[in-house]
């Protein structure tokens, strides 16, 4: 063989050599871009489960907030019913009244059974009306009613 035929035979192989180096990188690349895309999804997802981690806890740490709120209010709610019991005012209407001796400087005043019971501390007010002797009273959050004959007063 001449040698510019082999040398042209050389050059063809590495065109073709080249070619599917080429072809291979083509390939290769496309793999890459695919695994690419995959790895976009994944840390997309990722991404998503963390931001879905992130107001879980938030919505937890709420939720805590708020109980631990609650455990307040109710234990000083249970401080605070300890200072009533629940008397009769008159015509079998019942009320919470202050405790003789936890009154102090505080006025005699008589709470609402219904929302006591609820854990509220809600006051029977007198509404203005009057039919003869009877007056009445209101509780100021549940609207609840009782009749008295004259002025509050303490019955034991």
């Amino acid at each position: 063989m001449p040698v510019a035929e082999i040398a042209a035979a050389l050059t063809s192989l590495k065109s073709a050599a080249d070619l599917a180096k080429a072809l291979i990188d083509i390939r290769d690349a496309s793999q890459v871009r695919a695994v690419a895309i995959d790895l976009q999804t994944q840390i997309l997802s990722a991404l998503g489960s963390a931001i879905e981690a992130r107001e879980a806890y938030t919505a937890q740490i709420d939720r805590i907030r708020d109980l631990e709120a609650e455990v307040t209010r109710l234990k000083e709610w249970g401080s605070e019913k300890e200072k009533y019991e629940l008397k009769t005012i008159g015509f079998g209407a019942l009320a919470y009244m202050l405790k003789q001796g936890m009154r102090g400087t505080e006025p005699p005043h008589w709470l609402c059974p219904n929302c006591y019971t609820q854990g509220k501390k809600s006051f029977f007010q007198t509404t203005g009306a009057h039919m003869g002797h009877r007056t009445y009273y209101a509780c100021t959050t549940c609207g609840s009613k009782v009749a008295l004959d004259g002025a509050p007063h303490w019955i034991d």
